[in-house]
Formats: C-alpha cells, sequence, structure tokens
C-alpha cells in the first residue's frame, strides 16, 4: 500500500504564488516522512464548480522539485493530455524521467473544462481520439527507434526521441477514469460524448494503472469504486491482460484537523473550492482523524493500492498529521 500527496502548487485567490524554495522544502519533507511520492494537478484556470484555486503548470512544476528528493515517485495526477503536443509532451516527460532517474508516473487524462479546451483551441469533441492517438505517439517515440505515424489527427515524420526515459520500455502510464453515483458531477456527465466506461477501457487496454477519484466515494460507500475495478478486469481480460498488471490508484482531497468545527472547515474549503460545504463534506476527506480513518481503510479494502491526495490547505504540517494519526492504523488488504 503506497500514499502519495500532491504539491500544494496553487494560487489561492488574493495570496501570492507558492515559491520554488517553498514547493522544494514541501517535496523534500512529504519524502523525509515517509510518503511514496508527489504529485501535480493539471488545470490552466480556475475550474468551477470544483476549484477556485488556479495550479501551476505541472510538468515545470515536478522539474523544480525533483532536485529535492532522492527516492519518491513523481507523478502527474492527472495531465490533460489533448490540450497538448504529443511530440513535445513526450520530449518533457522523458526529461523528468531521466532527471529523476526513473521515477515518473505519467497519469493522464481526457480533461473536462470547456473554457481550456476553447482557450487552446482544440476542439473538445475530439479529446478521446487526440488521447488515444497522443498516447500511441508517446509510447512510440518513448520505445520505437525510430518512430513515425499517421492517424485521424496526428502525422509524425520519422524521428528518434533522445533522451529516451530511464525506465524500460516506458514510464508507467495511468489513465484516469471511473464510475461516479448518478446524479454527481454533472459538469463532467452530461458533456457531449461522455461515457463512464471509456477511460476504463482506455486503462485495460493501454494503462499500466487506473486512478479513479474522490466523487466516486460518497462517505463510506464504495460501490461505484468495486464496480469500476470489476468493469476494468473484464475489460482487460478481453484485451489477453491480466488485470493484476494493473494498478489501481485513488485520488482524494484531505483536511485534517484534531479540534474540527464546521465552521472552521467551511472556511478551509472556501478558500479551495467553489463548492457548497454540505455537499462536498462527504466526498472530501475532512475532520478528525478518528472520522478519517475509516474512510481510507474502505477504499483499501476496496482493493485501492495507492491513494494520493491533495491538501486543502499549503500546510506542511498535515503531512505530518497524517503520518502520526492516520497512516499508522490503516491495514493494506489483498486485492
Amino acid at each position: 500500500m503506497r500514499f502519495g500527496v500532491f504539491l500544494p502548487a496553487y494560487v489561492t485567490p488574493g495570496e501570492a504564488p507558492p515559491t520554488a524554495a517553498f514547493l522544494q522544502d514541501f517535496a523534500r519533507r512529504a519524502e523525509d516522512v515517509g510518503f511514496d511520492g508527489v504529485w501535480v494537478f493539471d488545470h490552466l484556470f480556475d475550474a468551477p464548480p470544483s476549484y477556485r484555486v488556479v495550479f501551476l503548470e505541472p510538468i515545470t512544476t515536478l522539474a523544480l522539485v525533483i532536485p529535492a528528493t532522492r527516492r519518491v515517485t513523481v507523478g502527474t495526477g492527472i495531465l490533460v493530455l489533448p490540450l497538448r503536443d504529443p511530440v513535445v509532451t513526450a520530449k518533457e516527460l522523458a526529461n523528468l524521467d531521466v532527471a529523476s532517474d526513473g521515477r515518473l508516473v505519467f497519469g493522464a487524462g481526457v480533461g473536462w473544462d470547456e473554457r481550456e479546451f476553447q482557450a487552446c483551441q482544440v476542439p473538445k469533441t475530439t479529446r478521446g481520439r487526440r488521447m488515444d492517438e497522443m498516447l500511441d505517439i508517446i509510447k512510440g517515440l518513448w520505445t520505437g527507434e525510430p518512430f513515425s505515424y499517421k492517424g485521424r489527427i496526428f502525422t509524425i515524420p520519422e524521428v528518434r526521441l533522445v533522451p529516451k526515459p530511464v525506465q524500460t520500455p516506458h514510464p508507467p502510464i495511468w489513465i484516469a477514469g471511473g464510475t461516479v453515483p448518478p446524479g454527481t458531477s454533472t459538469h463532467i456527465t452530461t458533456s457531449r460524448g461522455y461515457t463512464e466506461t471509456r477511460s476504463i477501457q482506455r486503462a485495460a487496454q493501454v494503462g499500466d494503472g487506473l486512478i479513479t477519484a474522490y466523487r466516486a466515494c460518497p462517505g463510506l460507500d464504495m460501490s461505484e469504486l468495486v464496480r469500476t475495478w470489476k468493469i476494468l478486469g473484464d475489460e482487460a481480460r478481453a484485451a489477453g491482460r491480466d488485470p493484476a498488471a494493473i494498478r489501481f490508484a485513488h485520488q482524494d482531497h484531505l483536511y485534517i484537523d484534531r479540534d474540527p468545527t464546521p465552521d472552521r472547515l467551511r472556511a478551509v474549503l472556501g478558500r479551495f473550492s467553489f463548492n457548497r460545504y454540505e455537499d462536498t463534506a462527504p466526498i472530501y476527506l475532512m475532520g478528525h482523524p478518528e472520522e478519517l480513518i475509516p474512510r481510507f481503510q474502505a477504499r483499501i479494502d476496496a482493493g485501492v493500492e495507492e491513494i494520493t491526495f491533495n491538501l486543502l490547505t499549503p500546510d506542511p504540517r498535515q503531512l505530518d498529521l497524517f503520518m502520526t494519526d492516520i497512516r499508522p492504523h490503516l491495514e493494506a488488504r489483498a486485492r
């Protein structure tokens, strides 16, 4: 069982952006207290209804903190792949894997924010096709010698990518996806072209991992996690793959408080998100450690092998609180 933490690489309205020195210190402390990975988000702007904060650019942010760490994995969780160029992205990610001596996890998803697609002049209706072709191109550039590609969207002449990633055959690729309870995350699920199983199928066919999200786990109800893993297993076997070879990961938002009050929790959430506290409390992990331990354990019991979480406040003491008040009480389970 592994635990990762997202760097607090976000700008809170009315406050200064985090400095490189702060992010490096945070990553170093996360490693020193026992975390297994550090991660970064990818959103170009604030992202209503989810995020009031604005995240820093993820690839350059990871490059800033790699020199401050020695053993933790460094991951994109997740990179909105269709907004990017496949060749440049392959080069950037290969450089990160080289710089970290083979510690990169490449997490990718199709994205959902219409403004981001408009700003990048990418038709949102093409995001699924772009995602599939870009994954083919990135893997091909990482492993091919030489590589060329002709698809419906991208055409790549015969080229050689140097340097190659350190990891062979390539850094692990985790696909974001999963089912959610009916009627939730409608800003995503009602989007034109959305199919709840497509990302799961993509992970089963070409991914090394699947990363689900907080919205799938209201309270102690893990039924959507279980359903997602069942779908992934069926799709993997249909593709001739062993589901056990695909890592089951999950992303959450966390705020630990030894003396919580509704007003304090509401204030912390309000600085980070546009969502109402009453709607968000069941799916974000906020409160006293004794309340949070069973919710973490439920994810583990549902088969999750790696939990990554974003801290709702950039206070590094939250790292220590997790390791002292929550981590020792969690028990790994066989999938």
